[in-house]
């Protein structure tokens, strides 16, 4: 059975089309052959869910304990992992060090479409990697020849670095296309899956920070990692945003270094000095981990008709949220002044227990108040009430070196605690005068 498939977008008709009826591309129509299998005479195809058997969940270690804490404790055989980030991240530096530690169980097979041996050579050089000749490497981009000259080794671990220059003989499109990155995804799958070998495809990211390639990649693989990060700081964190073997929204953090990622147990996203307006600590998790960052803020008089909301690790909406609500019950008119705010160490949180730290940074910028070393833990309402957070108690934990904490209710009196209700008893906390001072109603 035939059906043309576009390059492009990966729309399927059963005739051939001139131009794509849904991303409107010229000739990008591509023949595929469908051959029907004579099913006559075969097993049944369904079987009820208590003969199904049970699947190994035998955890392999990837040398980094915070990775594999992140994995849920460690990569399971047949495993296949999309591993993104922006170019120049660290993907292929940490996909070689994992590699080192498989290669201690066996071969490990590279696949490098954009490297030449040379370049991964002088990179294991400085990775100071001791099991090099286990590692084999290759420039062959056919999935089908390298999946064939497979069959007859022992492999442990397999990177493809990366997915988008890989293709497949059976299509005539150019690789990086949609229906090359699917095929070859789904042919990689399926050899992970028959031979029990974890499998690590590296991905590339668009501008707008999105995996490339079509969006069907990231449900057809086990688990997907996003590496990001500042490259200022040399932080980087790899976020596992699904996984189906364990929760997903973990975080693992490395720091870069000369000779590689070495991870960071206890990650601390503070500048040290936070006695200056603007600046309020809080805790944010992370899946299962908690982060103290620092929350920096700048309001400045408008020069202009248009305000500017600039936000850099954080939601710009949400702030715009927070602006309406300190406008409306504090009486602040930060609705006609600019805008910045800023998380230390290029953290991204998505955390609204974030929220009163970021409020009371812009009251303390806009005021000029320095708020000395305070802390602030609490969702923010439209009504301009705290609400409760989870894990309010690692969270105090976490936070327990700041000068004063400021969070909703709860159960038990902390010393150095102070608990508030709503915004403006918030900022009644770190100052009563303020709410005097000029310019409040």
């Amino acid at each position: 059975m035939k059906k043309f498939v576009c390059s492009n977008c990966g729309y399927v008709s059963p005739k051939w089309f001139g131009r794509c009826p849904q991303c409107g591309e010229y000739d990008t129509a591509e023949e595929v052959v469908q051959r029907r299998k004579n099913r006559e005479g075969s097993p049944s195809l369904f079987l009820n869910l208590e003969d199904a058997g049970e699947i190994s969940l035998e955890r392999l270690s990837t040398g980094f304990s915070e990775l594999d804490r992140a994995f849920r404790g460690g990569i399971v055989p047949g495993q296949v992992i999309l591993l993104s980030g922006e170019p120049g991240i660290g993907k292929s530096t940490i996909a070689l060090q994992i590699a080192e530690r498989f290669a201690e169980r066996g071969l490990v097979v590279y696949v490098s479409g954009e490297e030449s041996p040379q370049q991964l050579k002088l990179r294991a050089d400085r990775l100071l990697l001791k099991r090099k000749k286990d590692i084999l490497l290759t420039l062959e981009n056919d999935i089908d020849e390298i999946i064939s000259s497979l069959q007859n080794k022992r492999v442990s671990f397999m990177v493809v670095d990366s997915i988008q220059t890989v293709f497949s003989s059976d299509l005539g499109s150019s690789p990086g296309s949609i229906s090359q990155v699917k095929n070859v995804t789904m042919k990689t799958i399926d050899f992970a899956k028959k031979r029990g070998v974890p499998v690590l495809l590296v991905g590339h990211v668009t501008k707008e920070g999105e995996i490339a390639g079509p969006k069907l990649v990231e449900h057809m693989v086990d688990t997907v990692a996003y590496f990001e990060g500042d490259r200022r700081t040399g932080l980087r964190l790899l976020k596992i945003t699904k996984n189906r073997f364990g929760p997903s929204d973990e975080v693992a953090v490395f720091e870069l270094k000369e000779n590689g990622f070495v991870q960071v147990e206890n990650p601390s996203f503070t500048e040290g000095d936070a006695d200056l307006p603007g600046n309020v600590l809080t805790c944010v998790f992370e899946g299962t981990k908690p982060f103290v960052v620092q929350i920096q803020a700048l309001v400045s008089k408008n020069r202009t008709f248009s305000p500017k909301r600039v936000c850099k690790g954080v939601d710009v909406n949400r702030v715009m949220l927070l602006i309406a609500v300190i406008s409306k019950y504090l009486k602040f008119p930060i609705e006609t002044h600019d805008v910045y705010v800023n998380v230390v160490g290029g953290l991204r949180i998505t955390d609204p227990a974030a929220d009163l730290a970021i409020a009371l940074s812009i009251v303390s910028s806009y005021l000029e108040v320095p708020l000395h070393n305070t802390a602030a833990v609490g969702e923010i309402g439209l009504d301009g009430r705290v609400r409760k957070v989870y894990n309010i108690n690692r969270r105090l934990n976490s936070l327990k070196s700041s000068g004063r904490i400021i969070v909703p209710p709860i159960e038990e009196e902390q010393k150095g605690v102070f608990e508030v209700r709503d915004l403006k008893e918030a900022v009644s906390v770190i100052g009563g005068e303020i709410l005097g001072t000029p310019g409040a109603d």
